[in-house]
């Protein structure tokens, strides 16, 4: 008897197909998730940071620009101030530069005041004569070699010094005055006649108008005898003065040890100076007193002896 093949049918062919469908699906979740779950992880990490670094150079922009904002406002404000303060400069100086004209017009009077007051006897317009200068040596600025050695011929060859003329004239502009090297220096002076002497004047120029603005090189302690002659070894000493750089320009010194002799030589010296370490100015030097009638200039020889009258 044959029987011949059975028909299996569609049902297993179906679950067989749904098994394998779901294994695949399993297979394909779990290579999914073996390869791509924590670089996607990494991934929401490295957003998240970049996010966070972005909100903050945001934050870090808007207070940049804030304060921005203020910086140009406070500069719009200066701005519009600037021409208020240049105007008011402008007129501060307009205000200023009268009294400063002023200041100048009266220390120019106050000199010519002075020397109308009091008679200089020591004026070489007037017949005064620098004798001597000891062993001063001259400040010569620009030294050269040849200037040098010209120099230390003229003061062997002649003692006078033409340099301390200068303070025995009128004019006391800035640089024309007798500068010395170091601190300390002498000048004998003839007057222009036999003066009883009561005071002495020093001057020098402000510091306003000195060029470096200071006057360091002005003297400061400085002492005056009166001479019979040149070389008179026993000289009177009229006393030390001081010399004020904060006061006037042209300051008066009583003599502190007065003679009733008159004397026709001087010899003043430079003791210390306000602490300019290379040369001392001396701009102008007074000497007051009474003339003693009747006695002109004494007569002097070529090596300073006094010749008496026959």
């Amino acid at each position: 008897m044959d029987y011949g093949r059975r028909n299996p049918g569609c049902v297993p062919n179906v679950f067989r197909t749904f098994v394998c469908i779901a294994l695949s699906l399993l297979l394909g979740i779990h290579v999914y998730a073996y390869f791509w779950g924590p670089t996607q992880e990494s991934l929401d990490g490295d957003f998240s940071d970049i996010k966070y670094v972005v909100m903050q150079l945001s934050r870090g922009l808007t207070d940049v620009n804030r304060k921005h904002e203020k910086l140009q406002g406070e500069m719009e404000r200066m701005s519009s101030a600037l021409p208020a303060v240049a105007a008011a400069a402008g007129r501060a100086k307009e205000a200023l530069e009268p009294c400063r004209r002023n200041i100048c017009r009266r220390q120019i009077s106050d000199i010519f005041e002075y020397d109308r007051q009091m008679p200089d006897y020591a004026l070489e317009t007037a017949g005064a004569k620098i004798l001597d200068t000891g062993d001063t040596i001259e400040h010569i600025i620009y030294e050269s070699p040849v200037s040098w050695a010209l120099h230390l011929l003229t003061a062997m060859m002649c003692r006078e010094c033409l340099g301390a003329r200068a303070m025995i004239t009128p004019s006391t502009l800035p640089g024309e005055c007798w500068a010395f090297k170091g601190s300390r220096g002498e000048a004998t002076i003839r007057l222009l006649g036999t003066v009883k002497i009561t005071g002495v004047s020093l001057e020098h120029i402000p510091a306003h108008i000195s060029p470096t603005r200071e006057i360091s090189s002005a003297p400061r302690l400085c002492q005056l005898e009166g001479l019979e002659y040149r070389s008179d070894p026993y000289p009177h000493d009229f006393g030390s003065f001081e010399y004020d750089k904060e006061g006037k320009a042209i300051q008066f010194f009583e003599v502190v040890h007065p003679s009733n002799k008159g004397y026709n030589i001087v010899k003043l010296r430079i003791l210390t100076n306000w602490g300019h370490p290379v040369y001392t100015c001396v701009y102008r030097v007074r000497i007051h007193g009474d003339l003693v009638a009747g006695q002109g200039p004494k007569s002097l020889d070529d090596s300073g002896m006094l010749i008496e009258n026959e």
